[in-house]
């Protein structure tokens, strides 16, 4: 059980994890034997770790995107980079589990002596907690998306109506119509194309007005030399000034409490584009809805 002492506590944890998440961090030996309570030590000595790991991944993660546009030859690269991924995945992740499973066990435990204050510090906590998690997984899929570039037929049309089955109960929540037109089958890296009309389509659904049934359009064309796809909906629009900022990666032009996401989706999908030797932009108008178009090189 968490005594009322421990209220001031739970405010400090929230506090530094908040300052984490900026890539500020106060918290260093003293600070942390500070404390009398071994539990209490343990936990900020956790965030202490869990910041440095953050730091070290951001560095490895800007080298890592500088090489890959600096140099072609990128397979001794991109080994050591799945490596470390699979190292900072499993280390970044470690503290995170801490806290998370510490924050939701005195949430539990204590309903009923916590303030309704307290309990709203700890959901913050949570979902910080969750939102690095998906943060690290987002960035695991962009680092390593190029890694399995197996090129096979597929048959587009049956593959978006696969993704709709995947996405069905997101689909039947928002009441939306998806109209699927004649796409063709084409020569690709199945693995990553699948991800891109599975991102499109999923930001197409989330972005929607409110009160207003999504209405999705996936239509093709065929152009010299290229395939061309477009991705239309009725949500809440790009204004023209962010039409090339939502590609880069951390871009979020939405608060997070309005629109959950990394701010990598669109940023991955315009790498498989490039992969494809191919474009992505957008045309749109606010409050009116977005049309994302794609072309993919026919001599893959």
């Amino acid at each position: 059980m968490t005594s009322p002492n421990n209220n001031a506590f739970l405010n400090t944890v929230f506090e530094h994890i908040l300052g984490i998440a900026k890539g500020q961090c106060s918290i260093n030996d003293d600070y942390i034997f500070s404390y009398n309570d071994a539990n209490e030590r343990r936990i900020l000595e956790g965030l202490l770790y869990l910041h440095q790991d953050l730091e070290l991944y951001k560095i490895e993660l800007r080298r890592a995107i500088e090489a890959e546009y600096k140099v072609k030859a990128l397979e001794g690269k991109n080994k050591q980079l799945k490596q470390f991924n699979s190292a900072a995945s499993h280390d970044l992740r470690e503290p995170l589990r801490s806290i998370f499973s510490f924050s939701s066990l005195v949430l539990k435990d204590n309903q009923d002596i916590l303030n309704e204050k307290d309990k709203t510090y700890l959901k913050y906590v949570i979902d910080a907690s969750h939102r690095m998690s998906n943060l690290i997984t987002g960035l695991m899929k962009y680092t390593t998306i190029d890694q399995f570039k197996n090129t096979s037929e597929i048959d587009t049309k049956f593959l978006v109506e696969n993704i709709c089955l995947d996405l069905n109960e997101l689909i039947k929540s928002k009441q939306a119509s998806l109209h699927i037109g004649e796409l063709p089958t084409i020569n690709c890296y199945g693995l990553q194309i699948r991800q891109l009309f599975q991102n499109l389509i999923a930001n197409a659904l989330k972005f929607s007005q409110k009160e207003v049934n999504p209405i999705i359009k996936i239509d093709y064309i065929k152009i010299p030399n290229k395939h061309q796809f477009s991705i239309e909906d009725n949500g809440i629009g790009i204004k023209t000034k962010f039409f090339e900022a939502v590609f880069e990666i951390f871009r979020r032009l939405h608060p997070g409490h309005e629109y959950e996401g990394s701010g990598i989706g669109l940023a991955l999908c315009q790498k498989i584009v490039e992969m494809h030797e191919g474009e992505i932009w957008v045309e749109s108008e606010y409050n009116q809805g977005s049309k994302f178009y794609f072309t993919l090189s026919d001599t893959l």
